[in-house]
Parts: C-alpha cells; structure tokens; sequence
C-alpha cells in the first residue's frame, strides 16, 4: 500500500532513534498527504500519546495526553485510552 493511501500513520519513540522518530519520519508522512499522525512516547518514564492533524502540509497537535490523563479523539476514528494503560508495569 502506498503511504500516501494511509488515513493514520504512527510512531513510537525509541531512545536511539529519536531525530528519525521525531522529525524525519512526521515530516515524510506530510509531504505524502497522510491527514493524521500519532507519536507514543515513552522516554522520560511517562507514557504519553500525541495525535496531529496535517493543516498545510504541517502536523498541529490536535489532541495530547500524558499518564493519568485519557487521551479521547473522535476523528479519523473514535479511540480513547489512559496513556498509562500502555505500560506494562511488570
């Protein structure tokens, strides 16, 4: 399937691959027109989730939620979960 045919792409975040996760990776998905990106973070011992909208050819936050918070979205589909319900405490 071609990236430009996806509605959602998304990334974790890993410690050795942070610029690719963060930067290069976002900015490949919005050149190809993808409408909605989301980022699981995990690295500062706080489990956090962030989905961004592509608004002129730029990912804007849209909605963002950290441990304790629910993270709740209606669009591209409807999700909600407590970012701390993603570690496994163990």
């Amino acid at each position: 399937m071609p990236i430009s045919d996806a509605l959602l792409l998304g990334e974790i975040v890993s410690p050795g691959s942070g610029k690719k996760d963060l930067i290069d990776r976002p900015r490949e998905y919005a050149a190809a027109g993808v409408p909605f990106f989301m980022r699981a973070d995990f690295r500062n011992g706080i489990a956090a989730l962030s989905l961004r909208e592509l608004v002129e050819g730029e990912y804007r936050p849209f909605v963002v939620a950290a441990a304790g918070a629910m993270f709740s979205t209606t669009k591209p589909f409807p999700f909600e979960v407590d970012p701390a319900d993603l570690v496994d405490e163990d």
